[in-house]
């Protein structure tokens, strides 16, 4: 199975940045969107590195 070189630089940059991650959703004073931008990033960061396959693949 191919991995996208995108995806794997999106995966290597999401555990570098986790622990940033966890203490900006996770602080006291987090305003309720935080996640849905963070969800939202990843399902657009994925759609974007898969554009590119074909549909028929079987």
């Amino acid at each position: 199975m191919y991995i996208s070189r995108t995806l794997m630089l999106g995966l290597v940059l999401a555990l570098i940045a986790f622990p940033v991650l966890t203490d900006w959703l996770t602080s006291d004073f987090s305003a309720w969107y935080r996640p849905y931008i963070v969800w939202t990033l990843l399902i657009l960061f994925t759609w974007w590195g898969n554009r590119s396959r074909q549909t028929d693949e079987l």
